[in-house]
């Protein structure tokens, strides 16, 4: 054999042993790390997308709820001092049944037009306040977080076309969606027979929610946690001030002046109120937040809080990894007394 194909022979074996040869121990050592890593990072993209997800879904809950909560506080607000115009000055029922022989009927609210007395007012609130069956609201009764409490009275609508006796047609609804009908006969001649809806905060199964307490003119008062995840409330109302400084005749011109926590509303002002500016903490599932704070939140926004020491104002949360969100807004009186 030439020495030419024996070199050829030899190279060829020497080819083969190294395509047939398996890793080394440092090869496997970086495929195993390579391995490792890729691994690690699909893992922690996975769980970012995830927490990232719940955070969106937590976000949007918060939302749903402080909307639900705005939707049936406003509902309230907007009836308010309500009163059938047609039947105080005619006597007449809207249902079509004559209620009264004619003539103008008395109206509840005028009381609290008319003197300091707070009971008929068609709004009534208290500062850090829990409500119980027994109890309208009293201030600094440690509600849950100083939360505040919120009073909204009103006539009922609706009567029986044949006998005038009370049939409520739907349009007045507490809190709780009891329609509250007309009284019979004529106009209500008690507090207690008008329509009345109570917000407040107060824990349901561990769980603060947003509680209606509603009476539909009856004297049967019904309690129900409505919107969960509430966890603080805090209210300012408009008023509409006497500024004699400036108008020596003190006339008041129906609009808001001044917005000042339900202690500094004064007895004889209720009747004053024409907005109410309401706030919300609410706070979403466990592990809903991506990380944790405890920086303080202002149900009213900042500017509320400068300057003012009421409670609840001001509201630190734990380190417990829920989503927490504040929300505020505006409702006008549309039926002040």
């Amino acid at each position: 054999m030439s020495k030419i194909k024996l070199n050829r022979l030899l190279r060829a074996r020497q080819s083969s042993r190294q395509r047939h040869r398996g890793l080394t121990l440092v090869e496997v050592l970086v495929a195993i790390t390579l391995m490792l890593l890729i691994t690690v990072a699909t893992v922690s993209l996975y769980s970012v997308n995830a927490s990232s997800k719940r955070t969106v879904d937590g976000s949007q809950q918060l939302d749903d709820v402080a909307r639900f909560a705005f939707h049936l506080i406003g509902e309230a607000a907007r009836n308010a001092g309500y009163a059938n115009v047609a039947l105080l000055s005619r006597g007449i029922e809207s249902g079509g049944g004559l209620a009264v022989p004619g003539g103008t009927v008395s109206n509840l609210f005028d009381l609290c037009e008319t003197t300091a007395n707070t009971i008929p007012c068609p709004v009534l609130g208290f500062d850090n306040s829990t409500v119980t069956s027994s109890n309208f609201g009293s201030r600094n009764s440690n509600a849950p977080n100083a939360s505040d409490s919120l009073g909204i009275r009103f006539y009922g609508s609706g009567a029986d076309g044949r006998t005038g006796k009370p049939l409520a047609d739907g349009t007045m609804r507490t809190c709780n969606g009891t329609a509250v009908a007309a009284s019979s006969p004529g106009m209500p001649t008690t507090v207690g027979e008008l329509g009345l809806s109570i917000f407040y905060v107060d824990t349901d199964s561990n769980e603060p929610s947003l509680y209606c307490y509603s009476d539909p003119g009856t004297a049967s008062r019904d309690k129900n946690a409505i919107v969960r995840g509430v966890e603080s409330m805090q209210i300012m109302y408009g008023v509409d001030l006497c500024l004699p400084l400036a108008d020596p005749a003190c006339s008041r011109d129906g609009v808001p002046d001044r917005w000042v926590s339900a202690a500094d509303v004064g007895d004889a002002n209720w009747r004053f109120v024409k907005a109410i500016r309401v706030g919300l903490v609410v706070r979403g599932a466990p592990g809903s937040a991506q990380v944790s704070s405890t920086a303080a939140l202002f149900p009213l926004g900042a500017d509320f809080s400068n300057g003012n020491t009421e409670a609840g104002l001001s509201f630190t949360p734990p380190a417990d990894g829920r989503l927490r969100r504040t929300y505020v807004t505006t409702f006008l009186l549309r039926n002040s007394a």
